[in-house]
Order: C-alpha cells, then structure tokens, then sequence
C-alpha cells in the first residue's frame, strides 16, 4: 500500500507554525511510520531528512524507524543518496513504484513530497492519504494541493483527534 503522510494546516502550506504538544504528534507519526518498511521520497525532501535523522539510529524519536527502511528517492538530479539503505529512481517511475507494491512488505510511506505525490495522483499508485490537520491560520506557505491539482474524490476511512484540536484523518480514493 503507498500512503502519502502530510501534515496540513487550515490553510493548506507545507510552512509549519508552532505545533502545540510535540509529544503526542511525535509518537502519532512514529505509529504511523511503524506500519510501513519502505520510505518513498522526493528529492527536497530526502535532502532536508537525511542529515538529521540518518544519525539518530537509537533512542526515542523517527530515527531509528526511518534508519530501517528502505528507502527510494526519486530524482533526476542527485547522483548518490548517502542515508543507509537507500536507492535512487531516476526513470520509469510509475514502473519502479508498481514493482515495489508487488514486492511483500509492509506500506511505503511518502512523507510530505508534494512534486512525487503530485506525479503519482491519477496513477492508481497511491492506495491512501493521511492527513495530520494542525488547527492553525497560516495565512502564507506553500499549498501541498496547488491549483490545477486534478479533482480526486476521496473517501474517509478513519479520524482521530489529537490534542490541541489536530486531526489524523485517513482517506482512500474511492476507487478503491
């Protein structure tokens, strides 16, 4: 199952605010990451993950989850992706991320990458949504869904509430 994880606020802006009680959103994206072993991302993303968390290999925190993933980024730039474990899709994406699903594992998870996210909308690759909806007015950022996204209709299949009045909401296309 591919499971794109975003974490969206009122106004839709991939720039974070002040998160209210970091404690419980941690340990709800540490569940989340949990249920999958293959991290799929973009290359903004992997750029700005990786030097942090490659090093956290032990303790609390993503760290050590992230550390043993595999991991894919795709790109058509970078030439080596140093975090352990990782590969780096240049082509044929659609075809690379299909042979990943046929593959037995547990979720691929793509965090944030809104431009990866964006390619694979339409592909039937992208199996869920999750959602973490911050209860903030940004007022400013850049929109994960940009205008020109194409319509994808969306069912709702779970919703928790978080403290600080966050929302983890869980959506299938309804194709599915």
């Amino acid at each position: 199952m591919v499971s794109p994880f975003v974490e969206e606020y009122i106004s839709p802006s991939l720039a974070p605010p002040n998160r209210g009680n970091l404690t419980e959103r941690i340990r709800y994206i540490m569940e989340e990451y949990s249920k999958g072993d293959v991290y799929l991302l973009g290359r903004a993303t992997y750029e700005m993950l990786w030097p942090g968390w490659s090093t956290q290999t032990t303790g609390d925190g993503p760290g050590p989850i992230l550390n043993r993933m595999k991991k894919y980024v795709v790109s058509t730039t970078l030439s080596t992706a140093p975090w352990k474990e990782s590969t780096i899709i240049t082509e044929n994406v659609v075809e690379a991320i299909s042979k990943l699903k046929q593959q037995p594992s547990k979720d691929i998870i793509i965090d944030g990458s809104a431009s990866l996210v964006h390619s694979l909308m339409g592909t039937d690759l992208i199996d869920e949504y999750r959602f973490l909806v911050q209860p903030f007015i940004m007022g400013r950022g850049r929109r994960f869904f940009p205008d020109g996204t194409p319509q994808t209709k969306l069912r709702l299949v779970e919703s928790k509430m978080l403290s600080f009045g966050s929302l983890a909401l869980t959506y299938q296309p309804d194709n599915k």
